[in-house]
């Protein structure tokens, strides 16, 4: 009996060692994964590195290794590099929600420069809402033209709301003059009547705004029932955006 229970320790024991093994080895590919740009589905705290991972067989393999971790390892006390910004480039979200009436969060962008623009570029960044039954209800749409004047950074752009249903609200092409470099955050606060807010490398705040609209009173009834946001950033898939800048974003409740 006594030599049973040895034998059953040490197969234990084996086990218990081989388990570790494999957990330390997939750690050790996932951190890896991290840091050539892998943005993690489970582990959404940990912070990817480099530029974002686009080769699809990579990803793929980098989910399976994902998984395996979260399922078969201990996670409580698992360690990796994590931050309030999360990388975003030419997609969604994910949604957030459900909270109360007109308390929709802002999404926030902070665009930091990688070199020099000498040409003109495109992306534009859209907040969408959505009520209780996921219907998307109306949403914003910020459209910049980055580019290079005469050896000057400048941004061109247009600023719109769309209500489902109803006229748009849009602003005629203007140059944002404040933004004289690629390193700055841009606010979207749905709630506002500054709906778009550019803060610039010095600190400074410039606000965009949207209360001259001739349907603001009918955005209002759309924040009144919206329950569920998320946020779009898209660019054409020919665009050369990535090269000039990274694009990180977070969410602040109201």
């Amino acid at each position: 009996m006594n030599v049973l229970r040895i034998c059953l320790s040490v197969i234990l024991l084996a086990i218990a060692l081989e388990a570790d093994k494999f957990c330390e080895k997939r750690t050790k590919k996932f951190n890896k994964c991290l840091g050539s740009g892998f943005s993690p589905k489970i582990f959404t705290n940990c912070q990817p590195e480099g530029e974002a991972m686009t080769a699809r067989r990579k990803i793929k393999k980098c989910t399976r290794i994902e998984k395996k971790l979260s399922k078969f390892c201990d996670t409580g006390s698992f360690d990796c590099k994590t931050s309030e910004w999360t990388p975003i480039f030419n997609t969604t979200t994910s949604k957030v929600g459900p909270f109360e009436a007109s308390k929709v969060p802002d999404f926030i962008v902070k665009f930091t420069q990688k070199k020099e623009v000498d040409k003109i570029l495109y992306y534009s960044v859209s907040v969408q809402l959505y009520n209780a039954a996921g219907d998307k209800i109306g949403w914003t749409n910020f459209i910049q033209y980055p580019s290079n004047r005469n050896g000057k950074f400048k941004v061109g752009m247009y600023k719109r709301t769309y209500i489902p249903g109803s006229d748009s609200c849009s602003r005629g092409y203007l140059t944002l003059d404040y933004l004289t470099d690629y390193n700055f955050e841009m606010r979207t606060s749905v709630t506002q009547a500054d709906m778009f807010q550019f803060t610039t490398s010095d600190g400074v705040v410039h606000n965009e705004d949207m209360s001259y609209c001739n349907n603001y009173s009918a955005w209002q009834d759309v924040l009144s029932r919206t329950e569920y946001a998320d946020m779009r950033m898209y660019t054409t898939r020919s665009s050369d955006v990535a090269d000039y800048v990274t694009t990180e974003y977070k969410v602040e409740e109201n």
